[in-house]
């Protein structure tokens, strides 16, 4: 055997042993990296998660993505991707250990590889972590080299589509949460124009993607970062909940304001320049430099990336830096999450025990009100972070033993670069929204800090929180049973119903049946399998399914007869002004109107309830429907005593027999072999109905 082989087999007999024993170090440098796991790395993958030794599966791939790893399994002909993360409150899977969830990409995984897996949490899995996974890819020298397999990326058919899912996609007129231009504002749910010297490096025109004005402008979304809502009387361009500091004045950015002759010449000195005069200008507050490289310089090929990394070299300074990827967006505070906060914890000394940081709560009346009732409890809070974010928090961190972090999907990558390696215990508990949700995660953070408390002690503790709002809440319950709330939702985004964390942490089902609120739900069905199987999870969340409804539709016409003849007076939507909801004469909410706590649980529903009692739309929506030419002809005067055109006239009232416009009609009519939704998700109780 040659020498070569005999380091082959050395190392195949070495990620063997680190596959069956538990990594001695967590340390590892892959957080938000992609690297590509090598074949003996690929070897001992299978043996954790149950593959080897038989013959009919094989690990093709396997790679650490950010801060998860994927395995590709080949099983014959078809190749199957498993998902490993880190576990958090609303994780589900194929498998949940202490520290992990797995599961599978796809949707027709076989039997016997959930077996397998299954098998192998129980015997190899209990105490591994995210950081042991690093470790064993990162213990074989051959990861990360180029030309190593990948799993397959994700169907880019089932890929959130941005601007195409919200605007342009064949079923937009189903999104009511606006999911796709969510996801693409998320920066804005930062702001890093308030948190650091900004500078772009971009032609004029790309400033002018947002209108400007004197005035503020309302967005179309209704972003749920925003203020509007929750902060009505402050100044507009202020109105983010992203601030603990509600003086903050904002200032403006610099940029390099490319020109013709840039582009077509290359001018690569114009960004230098500025980047040094941006490095010189006087900070009063240390702020970070953050430079955000635009489209126009990436198309024509300039390395600005070399630039930032010589200048942090030369300067010691920490420059983030953002491109056009998508990678960029998840990554650009990588070097404060990560490496700053390493360094500063390695420096810290031990944190009192009672001390706590709040990860992702965002500031304003909530958080401050969250802080008062956390001292009752006995916790006291260090700092708050995200979406505040600087230097001075990060290196302030480390004083706290425990930190909470906020159930966000939008931030989990955040999230997991701030756990990355961290000494800092950490919890993510349900998001504390009205009262029994707050009382829960008051009590889940004492249990944390070992706070030990008799039951007649959390009583007394939860008394102290509640009773200053307790006589309201009731009072505002006791009118919520006579209102109603209604959800639009596509069948395969039904997580936005049963997956706080999908919904900016707001548990909305819950939190309606707790206010007292009847539910109407209105599924599109792209699918009839599919919508099955989300109408039954939206029925899981009920408590009181009674008093609720799920119903189906599958067209835009069909959607506007399902909202015109619903009983909720209110639906949710991101979409500023939706006319969808005014047409039909409801009016609209979104989780702007949401805050946490008790006494933010009693101002919610006080705006929920006044939302339910404008009567505006239902007083005037038939002169707000819409026509393929329009707004309808009853808005405006006349002319010449015309008849409607055929389409006005069936958006408006009906006349000589059928009350349903023809589309609305054969809604029910299913074609094609649609059947009807089957009557558990479609057919509401009579007593649940009101007018």
């Amino acid at each position: 055997m040659s020498s070569g082989q005999n380091f082959e087999v050395r190392m195949a007999e070495q990620a063997r042993q680190v596959a069956v024993r538990l990594p001695e170090t967590t340390h590892h440098k892959l957080g938000g990296k992609v690297v590509a796991a090598g074949q003996q790395a690929r070897e001992a993958l299978a043996e954790v998660f149950g593959f080897a030794g038989n013959p009919s599966v094989a690990v093709t791939a396997a790679a650490w993505t950010d801060h998860s790893v994927e395995i590709a399994v080949a099983e014959g002909d078809q190749v199957h991707v498993f998902h490993v993360e880190r576990r958090g409150p609303e994780s589900r899977g194929l498998v949940l250990t202490k520290h992990l969830s797995v599961y599978s990409r796809g949707k027709d995984l076989p039997l016997s590889l959930a077996e397998l897996v299954q098998k192998a949490a129980v015997t190899n899995l209990p105490d591994w972590t995210m950081d042991h996974l690093a470790v064993l890819i990162t213990s074989d020298p051959r990861s990360g080299k180029p030309g190593l397999p990948t799993p397959p990326a994700r169907d880019e058919a089932n890929r959130p589509r941005s601007l195409l899912d919200t605007w342009g996609a064949n079923d937009s007129y189903a999104d009511f949460f606006a999911g796709g231009e969510i996801a693409r504002s998320q920066l804005d749910s930062i702001d890093p124009s308030k948190l650091f010297h900004f500078v772009q490096h971009c032609d004029a025109e790309c400033l002018y993607v947002n209108p400007h004005s004197v005035g503020g402008i309302v967005a179309l979304v209704n972003y749920p970062w925003d203020d509007r809502v929750r902060e009505p009387g402050r100044p507009f361009d202020q109105n983010m909940a992203n601030l603990t500091d509600r003086e903050f004045i904002e200032e403006g950015m610099i940029t390099t304001d490319l020109v013709e002759d840039d582009v077509i010449l290359g001018n690569p000195k114009k960004f230098e320049a500025l980047l040094d005069y941006a490095v010189s200008r006087p900070s009063a507050e240390d702020k970070l430099l953050f430079v955000s490289n635009t489209c126009v310089p990436t198309v024509i090929g300039e390395d600005v990336e070399s630039v930032v990394k010589r200048l942090r070299k030369k300067t010691g300074k920490e420059i983030l830096y953002l491109t056009v990827t998508p990678r960029s967006m998840t990554n650009v505070f990588q070097g404060m999450l990560v490496d700053r906060r390493l360094e500063a914890e390695a420096k810290a000394q031990e944190a009192p025990a009672d001390t706590v940081n709040l990860i992702g709560f965002a500031g304003g009346k909530g958080a401050t009100e969250l802080d008062e009732a956390l001292a009752t409890y006995g916790a006291r809070v260090n700092v708050h972070l995200l979406p505040d974010l600087n230097a001075q928090l990060i290196e302030s961190l480390p004083n706290a033993r425990l930190n909470i972090l906020y159930p966000n999907q939008l931030w989990q990558h955040m999230f997991e670069q701030l756990l990355d390696r961290s000494r800092i215990a950490a919890i993510d508990p349900a998001a504390p929204y009205g009262f029994e949700g707050t009382r829960t995660w008051l009590e889940a953070v004492a249990a944390s800090l070992d706070r030990e408390h008799e039951q007649g002690e959390l009583e007394n503790l939860w008394r102290q929180v509640a009773e200053p709002w307790q006589a309201r809440w009731d009072s505002l319950r006791r009118q919520a049973v006579s209102h109603r709330l209604g959800f639009v939702v596509r069948d395969e985004e039904s997580y936005f119903l049963t997956n706080p964390g999908a919904s900016w942490g707001v548990p909305l089902i819950a939190l309606a049946e707790e206010m007292g609120f009847g539910i109407d739900i209105l599924v599109r069905v792209s699918d009839p399998k599919v919508a099955k199987e989300a109408a039954l999870s939206i029925r899981k969340q009920f408590k009181y399914p009674e008093r609720h409804s799920v119903r189906a539709f599958d067209s835009f016409a069909f959607l506007r007869k399902r909202l015109e003849d619903c009983p909720a007076q209110a639906f949710l939507s991101y979409h500023f002004y939706d006319w969808r909801l005014s047409e039909a004469g409801k009016a609209s909410f979104s989780i702007q109107h949401f805050e946490m706590g008790t006494a933010g649980a009693v101002r919610t529903l006080e705006r929920l309830l006044r939302v339910c009692r404008t009567s505006f739309y239902r007083r005037y929506h038939k002169h707000l429907k819409r026509t393929p030419q329009g707004l309808h002809p009853d808005v405006g005067p006349r002319r010449g005593g015309s008849p409607n055109p055929p389409a006005a006239a069936d958006a408006g009232k009906r006349r000589g027999g059928s009350p349903n416009p023809p589309a609305a009609a054969d809604a029910g009519k299913r074609r094609g072999g649609l059947p009807n939704p089957p009557a558990e998700t479609d057919v509401p109780g009579k007593e649940g109905r009101r007018g």
